[in-house]
């Protein structure tokens, strides 16, 4: 099993250590964002999953507060499905930040292509916002998990490839095969932490995407097509239906997919569809951690 470092560390004699000024800008396209607030402090989190074992991490942490003597602290932690983690690590070298400065003042850093090697799937980062350091005392905790769906599920989806097209398929003895949507149900239903999905054809997901977009623990966040990135879904129209096929964004003008009867799930070019775009929707989740 791997160390899960326990967020309550003593961190009195943090050291203050300037973020990277490549950090300043942010990330232009992120997979997902993350806001996690004490009075006082004010965490922004952007990442940018690159695979199931790496994501890019982009934090901005602020002091909100008036109390001189109190400072903001910030932590990172990848996740397992198990919740076996790895520290994110500062500049400092402490899994932890410390905001020195007072009211008004933050920092910002970036860390590109994290790999923490213990974890083969991150299937989330928990982010931890205290309001005062161990010393000053501890006035407000918040805890907030942000979830990496789509590069999981993408990654189920590529070893599903050679399984042939069979309308209503799901992958197993009873239901043999997969359709469009069997792919994309049993890329994601077996992740650990994930809600499932509540429907079955693509049109129905299609609809759920459109009316889910409030983040929460399992939700949809429409996408430009020019901001689409690995693991996106897109929806298209193939009949009078609104919609009758999904696949998932493969990049470089491809896809991956169970397209049609005599095919397998396999990478294709987009272009050889004889679909309609409708839509493009990232699957995302956020969740709120109890700390009492």
């Amino acid at each position: 099993m791997t160390l899960l470092v326990a967020f309550v560390v003593s961190i009195s004699g943090a050291v203050f250590v300037a973020a990277p000024p490549a950090s300043a800008d942010g990330l232009s396209n992120p997979s997902g964002t993350l806001t996690v607030e004490c009075p006082g402090a004010k965490a922004f989190i952007q990442v940018d999953w690159k695979a199931g074992d790496r994501v890019t991490v982009r934090w901005r942490l602020e002091d909100t507060g008036t109390a001189t003597a109190i400072s903001p602290v910030l932590r990172i932690q990848a996740h397992d499905a198990d919740h076996d983690g790895a520290p994110f690590i500062f500049p400092s070298g402490e899994p932890y930040f410390v905001l020195r400065g007072g009211n008004g003042h933050h920092e910002v850093g970036l860390e590109s292509d994290w790999n923490p090697g213990n974890i083969p799937n991150i299937n989330h980062l928990r982010v931890q916002v205290q309001n005062g350091t161990t010393e000053q005392g501890t006035h407000c905790t918040e805890v907030r998990e942000i979830y990496n769906w789509t590069m999981i599920a993408h990654k189920n989806a590529m070893g599903k490839r050679g399984i042939p097209y069979v309308l209503g398929g799901e992958d197993t003895p009873e239901r043999p095969g997969l359709d469009c949507s069997g792919l994309v149900m049993t890329s994601y239903n077996p992740i650990g932490n994930f809600p499932g999905w509540p429907v079955r054809r693509a049109v129905d997901m299609w609809n759920w995407a459109r009316n889910h977009q409030t983040p929460s623990k399992f939700y949809a966040k429409s996408v430009d097509y020019a901001d689409l990135k690995v693991g996106d879904l897109i929806f298209y129209k193939t009949t009078d239906e609104a919609v009758g096929h999904v696949s998932f964004w493969e990049g470089d003008g491809n896809v991956l997919d169970a397209l049609e009867p005599g095919t397998e799930v396999s990478v294709h070019p987009e272009g050889g569809l004889r679909n309609v775009r409708v839509d493009a929707f990232r699957i995302l989740g956020v969740a709120t951690v109890p700390t009492g």
